[in-house]
């Protein structure tokens, strides 16, 4: 078995809006700081996406707990190792080929924007 890879406790994380179907969603977004505390601003860099945050519109809302739920098994298929492009062509698509859930619109924008 792959070991996980643990994150550190110092991350970035970036939040996003997106909507899929009518509704609407805040995707976070967490990537490591791999630089030590003594690197300035300018050296520093960040690791790939390594975890995923989602809500949806009303909180504690039946699709709320869904795509949170959702959110955090691709976060840990993140930290074991698995692609993103792996995770979004594992996912449902509708006939025209776009993401069929706002999980599958979020693991296209992995995707589109580059894991690392």
């Amino acid at each position: 078995m792959t070991q996980r890879h643990r994150l550190a406790t110092r991350r970035r994380h970036e939040t996003i809006a997106m909507e899929h179907e009518g509704q609407r969603y805040k995707v976070g977004l967490g990537r490591e700081v791999l630089c030590d505390g003594s690197c300035g601003a300018t050296a520093m860099r960040f690791g790939p996406i390594a975890e995923v945050f989602f809500n949806a519109q009303k909180v504690n809302s039946p699709i709320d707990v869904l795509v949170s739920d959702s959110a955090i098994l691709m976060s840990m298929l993140l930290q074991y190792g698995c692609p993103p492009a792996d995770i979004f062509h594992a996912m449902k698509r509708n006939p025209d080929g776009s993401p069929a859930s706002p999980l599958g619109r979020a693991a296209a924008f992995l995707v589109e924007v580059g894991h690392d």
